[in-house]
């Protein structure tokens, strides 16, 4: 995981620096409070006059500010240049109001601005951003998206505050690079930010995902009723074994959650690498974790093919993919052809109907081996023979379907055996017997 960044202060780049006239959203009206002067003064203005006075006191090489390497540092340098204005502006504050205040500059300053509320909220797993006006939350795995009042002063605001934060996941806006998808951890929680700018959209958006910051666990998933039994018994099992597998689903519908729940069961592994887009997965204690590197500044970027080929160059026991994609035959490429390959553990976007991912699988090896098509097929069906199935329900992840990869020694190809499917009232083992061994499982 991308190391996490509390805070960084604005640096002094044209763009970044911090607007002195302040005009609220539509929607907001500020609240005033009197001052001893006699005149009311805006909670807004207090913000934007401590952010002015931190700026004056604290240059972005001030020894002072440099020391100040923890939140607690921080947030004393800040409540000091607070209680200075609140003197001198001679405000009348109640203690909620003076924290609001407080923490409001500390986000400009040093976090994502209005967007660390959200953060912090641990039922915000997704942040939709349209232009600086529109804005939805979606609350739970699987909620609807619902429009909340906008957030930003205004369009330069908001892409200040968007650029610190791709800032801190090692990527930058750039002009030939319309579509970035990074990730970050923010407060501990493992966090995917996907950007699109114009012209590929009428106007910047952003998707931002946000996991919890504790691991959902198998027995979590039991207790909270979003899996039967039966259905984590073979998980973890499928887990434990040596064998490969795939979790398949659409977007948000609990892919990586349940690829993170299922890791949990390996245990510590020194030689288990993980090659993932935005660094969502928590690994295994030992394992090493590779992410999608976008180019920055003069420094070129590795894509994920090409990080694919830099880790099977170390010779892992176990890679995993987060995620594969319906263009990356490239990726996959080595690990079909090469004749020895690592254990592989695969987190799939696509449909999670499954005669559509036994048709775009296929497809997928195919087009990773133009040359040997077929042999490429064969060795995606022997190499993740086992086959989770997700989709997105309201308020929770639900697994549809796990199925085995079965030989026949009267067909060309394997055939896709249900292993767990819905029965009258939830998921039930079938009674197709399973081929590839699971020592550890206990029907």
């Amino acid at each position: 995981m991308t190391d996490e960044f509390p805070g960084e202060m604005n640096g002094s780049n044209a763009d970044d620096n911090q607007g002195r006239d302040y005009v609220p959203p539509h929607g907001r009206q500020p609240k005033f409070v009197p001052s001893r002067t006699g005149h009311a003064v805006s909670l807004a203005g207090l913000v934007e006059r401590v952010i002015e006075e931190f700026h004056i006191e604290f240059e972005d090489d001030s020894p002072a500010l440099l020391e100040a390497d923890t939140v607690t540092k921080r947030r004393t340098l800040l409540r000091d240049v607070a209680e200075y204005i609140f003197g001198i502006e001679s405000v009348q504050l109640e203690l909620t109001d003076k924290a609001s205040i407080i923490q409001q500059a500390y986000s400009e300053l040093f976090g994502y601005g209005p967007l660390d509320a959200f953060f912090a909220d641990p039922a915000v797993t997704t942040i939709l951003l349209e232009g600086e006006e529109k804005i939805a939350l979606r609350r739970g795995p699987g909620a609807e998206l619902k429009a909340v009042e906008p957030v930003f002063d205004d369009w330069h605001h908001m892409r200040r505050v968007m650029k610190r934060l791709l800032r801190h996941a090692a990527a930058e806006l750039r002009d030939d690079i319309p579509i970035l998808e990074v990730g970050l951890s923010i407060n501990g929680r493992p966090t995917s930010v996907k950007v699109v700018v114009p012209p590929y959209t009428p106007e910047f958006t952003a998707d931002i995902r946000v996991h919890p910051a504790q691991v959902v666990t198998l027995d979590d998933m039991v207790r909270d009723g979003m899996l039967p039994d039966v259905v984590a018994r073979l998980l973890r099992a499928v887990a434990k074994s040596p064998h490969g597998f795939m979790v398949v689903g659409d977007t948000e519908s609990g892919k990586t959650t349940l690829m993170t729940a299922m890791l949990a069961e390996i245990g510590p592994s020194s030689h288990m690498h993980s090659v993932e887009w935005t660094g969502e997965l928590r690994l295994p204690e030992g394992a090493t974790q590779h992410k999608v590197q976008w180019p920055v500044g003069d420094e070129e970027g590795v894509g994920f093919a090409e990080c694919v080929q830099q880790v099977l160059d170390e010779e892992p026991n176990a890679l995993i993919l987060d995620e594969v994609r319906a263009d990356g035959a490239e990726a996959i490429a080595p690990l079909l052809a090469n004749e020895v390959a690592p254990r592989q553990m695969w987190v799939v976007r696509g449909a999670s109907d499954p005669k559509r991912i036994r048709s775009a699988m296929g497809m997928l090896a195919r087009q990773a081996g133009p040359h040997q098509p077929e042999a490429m097929v064969q060795a995606l069906y022997e190499r993740l023979p086992f086959v989770v199935v997700v989709k997105r329900r309201p308020d929770r992840l639900e697994v549809m379907e796990i199925a085995e990869w079965q030989p026949r020694a009267d067909a060309e190809y394997p055939d896709y055996v249900p292993l767990v499917a819905r029965g009258w009232d939830s998921l039930e083992r079938t009674s197709h017997p399973i081929q590839h061994p699971l020592e550890d499982l206990q029907e």
